[in-house]
């Protein structure tokens, strides 16, 4: 297979591709392009379609290139291309050995610049001692987040416990047929006799009731 050169509009995005790609990601893939030149082609089916590639074709569009490096599989069925699209995006999908990519980072940043490729914080990362780190710090911020994130939570119910709620809002419908009325107010009677409760207070006890047996 020949790595070959076609016009920018020639190469077609899958209109159905999983992957997104939001804006500073193809920034990123942009400047790494700009630094150390566009060496991995984006992948197309015999139509032009793309495979693997979407956010490098992004990217390159992005630095103003009018002609995208291609690597055209015409070779592989309708249902192999797809195949191959979903696997490259799964694949992409993995965990890091973070120690590993610290040093990696560390070796590299008297030597290159490599911002705008990684963000502050992951340059920051790589030139840190994590041992000298806390671990206690994190977990008393966290709690300290999620209770008051709980409390904000306990005031807003408190705020609207006292709120009247339109039915329809709640049950999705705005009114039923007769036939329907007629079950519905059967049912009503019966949950008043079993809860001892009247309206509104009886549908809520009944509920409570039914949703705690089934949890």
């Amino acid at each position: 297979m020949k790595i070959q050169m076609w016009p920018a509009a020639r190469v077609t995005p899958y209109e159905n591709n999983v992957k997104k790609h939001p804006p500073e990601q193809v920034a990123r893939i942009a400047e790494s392009i700009r630094k150390f030149g566009p060496d991995q082609p984006i992948v197309v089916d015999k139509y032009g379609v793309i495979i693997k590639g979407h956010g490098r074709r992004l990217a390159m569009l992005s630095l103003g290139m009018k002609q995208l490096p291609v690597l055209v599989r015409d070779d592989l069925t309708e249902e192999e291309v797809k195949a191959a699209r979903i696997a490259d995006n799964r694949v992409a999908i993995s965990d890091v050995d973070t120690d590993m990519l610290r040093d990696e980072l560390a070796s590299l940043m008297n030597s290159i610049d490599l911002s705008g490729i990684f963000d502050e914080s992951e340059l920051t990362f790589a030139v840190e001692d994590l041992g000298t780190i806390d671990p206690n710090a994190f977990v008393t911020d966290l709690n300290a987040a999620v209770d008051a994130q709980d409390e904000d939570t306990r005031d807003r119910m408190e705020k609207t416990k006292g709120r009247r709620v339109p039915l329809s809002k709640v049950f999705g419908f705005k009114d039923i047929s007769g036939v329907t009325e007629k079950l519905v107010t059967r049912f009503l009677a019966y949950i008043e006799a079993e809860t001892g409760e009247a309206g509104e207070a009886a549908l809520a006890a009944y509920a409570s009731s039914v949703i705690g047996a089934a949890q």
